[in-house]
């Protein structure tokens, strides 16, 4: 009986974060074609893109620490309750930006309840997956953001131009909706929340998955933030398909990555996994056409289904349960702090030399940090 009900918990919690993360980050997605056109709107250029794209992720590495630390201490359901809350607000004061500054610091705010409520999220996902079946239990939590990702880009480009000129107000409103969705879905959740020790804001055992990381997603700051500046730039067609293609490689990816982490080895799955996101990158440098577009969006989503999930569960491998929260904090942290500097810094790079050398320059930070891996001693601290 007693199994009967945690089973039953689990199912619940399993879910109903899953679901909530899904609409958390179709809301999210909503913004990631759309946001470049909004900004060269108001008058921004592609640098300032890469500046706003660049401090959300920054304002959330900055929160992602003491979040950490907060969700050990005050419980996971607390900090993604009120995470989602402070998204749910800053999707609807969009409506109310007129300037790029105003919509830098509006910006910071979103980054705030992103980092809150996915820090929160990843670590209740933690504590509940079986050990030895960790990396398939992260890979399939991981499909909910990856659905997100098929559906959100290709909707919020249909919904923006449905009356044949940009309407943000009836993007951002509806993007709003969602997330009050998403808020939602995260109250019924049950946590047993007990008092636990205060852990430190950094965890060191997190350190050489959270760099490893960082190496991946700079990269996809680079694509986030002007993918769809290069499609439209090429005259390829509508963005979003790119991240439709890159959503479904992943979703189909996933989950057997994480199975087969559990079975091979965390390493054996993250460094080939790297190697193709190197090759799927300096494709996408050759790009000019919607088919070489599309190639690079399989083998990018190939080599990220890959790592993401064996890297999730190779941190939760390195650290105990006390400090889980911290230690999902720093990764998470790592991973935002990558997008964004990728954003800005490579921002910078297309600024002056285009996007070939600025898609081959980021294949080559994956593929150091895939070789350093493969010298590192993965059993102790970086």
């Amino acid at each position: 009986m007693e199994q009967q009900k945690n089973e039953k918990l689990f199912t619940k919690n399993f879910v109903l974060t899953s679901l909530s993360t899904f609409t958390i980050f179709t809301s999210f997605y909503f913004l990631l074609v759309t946001l470049p056109i909004y900004v060269l709107q108001l008058g921004g250029s592609e640098s300032e893109v890469g500046l706003i794209i660049g401090v959300f992720t920054i304002s959330a590495v900055l929160l992602r620490p003491l979040m950490g630390r907060e969700v050990d201490r005050r419980g996971r359901k607390n900090i993604l309750v009120a995470g989602t809350l402070v998204f749910l607000m800053s999707m609807l004061l969009y409506n109310y930006t007129t300037s790029v500054f105003s919509l830098l610091l509006l910006r910071v705010f979103h980054g705030i309840g992103w980092g809150a409520a996915t820090t929160a999220a990843s670590t209740l996902i933690a504590d509940i997956a079986p050990p030895g079946r960790r990396g398939e239990a992260m890979g399939v939590f991981g499909i909910s953001s990856n659905v997100a990702m098929a559906i959100g880009p290709t909707l919020s480009f249909l919904l923006l131009y449905a009356s044949g000129i940009p309407d943000f107000p009836r993007l951002f409103t509806i993007g709003a909706a969602i997330a009050l969705v998403s808020l939602l879905l995260v109250l019924p959740i049950s946590e047993a929340v007990v008092a636990r020790p205060k852990t430190s804001l950094f965890s060191r055992e997190a350190l050489l998955p959270s760099v490893l990381m960082f190496t991946v997603s700079l990269t996809y700051g680079s694509i986030v933030s002007f993918l769809s500046l290069f499609v439209q730039k090429e005259g390829a067609g509508n963005p979003g398909i790119f991240f439709s293609v890159l959503a479904v490689t992943l979703i189909l990816v996933r989950a057997l990555a994480g199975k087969l982490s559990d079975i091979r080895g965390r390493k054996s799955v993250i460094i080939p996994g790297m190697l193709i996101i190197t090759l799927g990158l300096w494709v996408l440098a050759m790009a000019g056409s919607l088919r070489i577009f599309l190639a690079a969006a399989l083998l990018y989503g190939l080599g990220f289904g890959l790592v993401h999930p064996a890297m999730m569960a190779f941190l939760v491998d390195r650290v105990g349960e006390k400090g889980r929260g911290a230690a999902m904090g720093t990764f998470t942290a790592a991973f935002d702090l990558g997008i964004g500097t990728g954003s800005i810094i490579l921002g910078v790079v297309l600024q002056f030399f285009g996007f070939s050398i600025m898609y081959l320059l980021a294949g080559l930070i994956v593929l150091i940090g895939a070789v350093w891996f493969i010298f590192a001693d993965d059993k102790k601290g970086i």
